[in-house]
C-alpha cells in the first residue's frame, strides 16, 4: 500500500482547492426507464441489488482498513460490463449511511456512464482536459442520491492516451478529494488490453476492482491483463452474468 500511495503522490500535483462539498448541478433520473438497462437501485429488493450490496460492504472492508481513497473498476477488454459494475456500485455505496463516493468516467475513448444513466449535464471531463470548466462545473449529483457525484464524459476525447498523461488527470482527483472529504473516487477505466491509456493513469489509483463476464472473458486476455496488471494492487473480481447464483433464503 505505501508503494502505491507514494507512487500516486509522485504523481499528483498539488491543487489549491477548498475542503469543501461539490457544488454541482442537480439532475432527475428516470428510474422507469432504468428498467431496460442494466442499472440495479439499491432499494431495488432483488438478487442483483443484494449482490451489489454484498460487493460494496466487501470492498468498504478493504478499502477502510488499508486506507484507500481511489478505485479503478477495470477489464481486459470492451464489452465485460465494467462501466454497469461501476455505476451500481457506486449507486450502492451511495446508499450507506456512512459513506460518500464520486464517480469519475476516465474512458475517454468510450465513455458511457451518462449514456447508461441517461444524464445530460451542460458539461463532463472534455470540458475538464480542455481547460474550459473546473471541477464543480463538470460534476453533477443525481435528484434523491445525496452521497452521490458523477463526473461524466460526454463525448470520445481525441488523443486520449496524451490527455491522460497530463497534469489536469492528477489535479482532477485531487481537486475530487478536497471538495468532497472522506468519499471514496471510483474511477470507470479504459479497457487494459486495448490501449495504453489504463497504464498511464493506474499509478494514481489505490487499487483496482477487475471485472470478467462468464461466457465472454477469455482466460488467455485475463491471463495477460495479470502480467499488464503488475504491482497494482487488486482488491477483487466481479463476475459478471454467471450461471450459478446463491439462491437460498435469509
Amino acid at each position: 500500500m505505501e508503494r502505491i500511495r507514494r507512487a500516486a503522490d509522485v504523481a499528483r500535483l498539488p491543487i489549491d482547492v477548498p475542503a469543501e462539498r461539490i457544488e454541482c448541478v442537480e439532475l432527475p433520473l428516470d428510474r422507469e426507464r432504468l428498467r431496460n438497462h442494466p442499472v440495479v437501485l439499491p432499494e431495488e429488493p432483488s438478487q442483483a441489488a443484494h449482490a451489489y450490496r454484498m460487493l460494496r460492504t466487501q470492498l468498504l472492508q478493504k478499502i477502510r482498513y488499508h486506507r484507500l481513497r481511489v478505485v479503478g473498476i477495470a477489464s481486459a477488454v470492451d464489452a465485460e460490463g465494467k462501466t454497469v459494475t461501476a455505476v451500481n456500485l457506486a449507486l450502492s455505496l451511495a446508499a450507506e449511511p456512512n459513506q460518500s463516493v464520486v464517480l469519475a468516467d476516465l474512458d475517454l475513448r468510450r465513455p458511457s456512464i451518462a449514456s447508461l444513466l441517461g444524464l445530460a449535464p451542460p458539461k463532463g471531463l472534455s470540458d475538464w482536459f480542455s481547460g474550459q470548466a473546473d471541477v464543480d462545473e463538470v460534476c453533477c449529483r443525481i435528484e434523491g442520491i445525496a452521497r452521490l457525484v458523477i463526473a461524466p464524459t460526454l463525448a470520445p476525447v481525441a488523443g486520449s492516451s496524451e490527455v491522460l498523461a497530463g497534469p489536469r488527470t492528477s489535479q482532477l482527483l485531487n481537486g475530487l478529494e478536497a471538495r468532497q472529504p472522506d468519499c471514496i473516487v471510483l474511477l470507470d477505466m479504459p479497457p487494459v488490453l486495448l490501449s495504453d491509456d489504463f497504464l498511464t493513469i493506474s499509478p494514481l489509483v489505490d487499487g483496482v476492482l477487475v471485472v470478467a463476464t462468464e461466457g465472454y472473458s477469455k482466460r488467455e486476455d485475463l491471463m495477460r491483463m495479470r502480467e499488464v496488471l503488475g504491482s497494482t494492487r487488486v482488491l477483487g473480481t466481479v463476475l459478471n452474468r454467471a450461471s450459478k447464483a446463491e439462491r437460498r433464503s435469509y
